[in-house]
């Protein structure tokens, strides 16, 4: 094989993985995904981005898609083929059952709040009246603003080499009805969440990598890596709820030590939930059919997806986004 040859196919192969291989980069253009994405980030594939049309979607996976106009959208799968979904006092009802978000999706959809800072090992917030605006979108249109109920907190908790060397070290989380216990057996930070979310009492820890900030990334509302699974996810009980409280739950955390130095909170962020409102005309029920998905975006007032237009058929969606 001479010189040439091989550089004409070295360079055909080149273009055929580029073109078939190579993760895909998108701008986004609109708030309909906020407060996660917004105007000017970018977006981008997995690898083998040619071969996503033919894996089937998952539910809550974010996609470049074909809207019924013909322009490009970027939506979120939360209705799978053959499904009968609602969207019922905000959350998205499958089946009759509000489906539980994980915390890595909560880190993506959620929305953080300002809270006050923490006091050494100890930290508490009241309930309150949390409302679904969006400072993010400052030119948004007026509207009505509705109670969110569920409503969490995140912090960061640094356990010192010597508070574990004189004993256990002990994190205690509590929202509404919800105690939660973690023991922690080793120096470094950690992240503990707990709140409401989707008709649960949610709480989980997890260790917060070292050379990661320990607040939360960009605009997320939970600090780093946060896992896909919760600790714990009880149901919430609706016995506690007094008719026509529209408040959050009430939120503590405190960490304890057997002695030597405090173990210290060095961060609380408050997060609330997307608040799923129904169609404009009062629809808040739809049967997906066998060969379709139902679209979202994160932000629903800012968002024209199935809700207005209903589901769309699979081929058009285009690109599966990466984490």
């Amino acid at each position: 094989m001479n010189r040439r040859l091989v550089f004409v196919v070295a360079t055909a192969a080149a273009l055929a993985f580029g073109l078939f291989a190579a993760p895909r980069r998108y701008v986004v253009d609109g708030v309909s995904m906020g407060p996660g994405l917004l105007p000017g980030d970018i977006v981008a594939s997995g690898w083998l981005p040619a071969f996503d049309r033919w894996r089937p979607p998952g539910r809550f996976e974010r996609w470049i898609v074909t809207l019924p106009d013909g322009s490009t959208g970027l939506k979120r799968v939360v209705g799978l083929p053959g499904e009968t979904i609602g969207l019922v006092d905000g959350d998205l009802v499958i089946a009759g059952r509000s489906v539980l978000k994980a915390p890595r999706l909560l880190a993506e959809m959620g929305s953080p709040l300002p809270v006050a800072g923490p006091r050494g090992s100890s930290w508490a917030q009241a309930p309150a009246v949390i409302l679904d605006d969006a400072p993010f979108a400052p030119g948004e249109v007026s509207r009505l603003l509705l109670p969110v109920r569920d409503v969490g907190f995140a912090a960061v908790v640094s356990v010192a080499a010597a508070a574990v060397e004189a004993g256990p070290v002990r994190a205690r989380a509590t929202a509404g009805p919800l105690t939660v216990r973690w023991r922690f057996q080793a120096a470094g930070r950690y992240a503990v969440v707990a709140g409401r979310l989707d008709g649960r009492a949610v709480a989980a820890a997890w260790p917060v990598t070292e050379g990661k900030a320990a607040q939360a990334v960009d605009r997320r509302c939970l600090p780093a890596a946060a896992p896909d699974h919760w600790d714990v996810g009880a149901p919430w009980p609706k016995s506690i709820d007094a008719a026509g409280d529209q408040r959050s739950p009430s939120l503590a955390l405190d960490v304890e030590t057997s002695g030597g130095p405090p173990a210290t909170i060095e961060l609380v962020t408050s997060w609330r939930d997307l608040l799923l409102r129904p169609a404009a005309d009062g629809v808040a029920r739809w049967s997906v059919p066998a060969d379709e998905v139902f679209l979202l975006g994160d932000f629903p007032s800012g968002s024209r997806d199935s809700r207005q237009f209903g589901p769309l058929p699979l081929t058009a969606l285009r690109l599966r986004l990466g984490p």
